[in-house]
């Protein structure tokens, strides 16, 4: 589980980097569609995950994690402004940023919004 973390970070801060010769709002909502895709599909799964004997996702962490996912997203268009007044390459910091969040805080925040307590789940 906690190899997906950074592999979803490095998906994200990919989709940034890649739309950095366009306007950033409009490369962050690519992302957010990227995300959100990604969250719903991870929903649809669920119930298969449930039949092969590990414990769906419940409705509160997909919520959590998806409005997580849209935060993470607007905070990256505040991070990509300011780095755009002192960089060339704001979208390049701004991939990073994606990636170091995802891959750091994922696992705490999964952790926190289906167990009540910040720290890596036991799953």
């Amino acid at each position: 589980m906690l190899a997906a973390y950074p592999a979803a970070g490095a998906a994200v801060g990919a989709v940034w980097l890649l739309g950095g010769d366009m306007p950033a709002w409009e490369h962050a909502l690519r992302v957010l569609v990227v995300v959100l895709c990604v969250s719903v599909a991870g929903r649809l799964v669920g119930p298969r995950l449930a039949r092969a004997g590990r414990t769906p996702l419940d409705r509160k962490l997909f919520f959590g994690l998806v409005a997580a996912k849209v935060l993470l997203v607007g905070v990256a268009l505040l991070v990509d402004w300011l780095a755009g007044l002192w960089f060339a390459e704001p979208a390049l910091i701004t991939a990073g940023f994606l990636f170091v969040t995802v891959a750091a805080a994922g696992p705490a925040l999964h952790g926190r919004l289906s167990h009540g307590a910040w720290g890596v789940s036991a799953k």
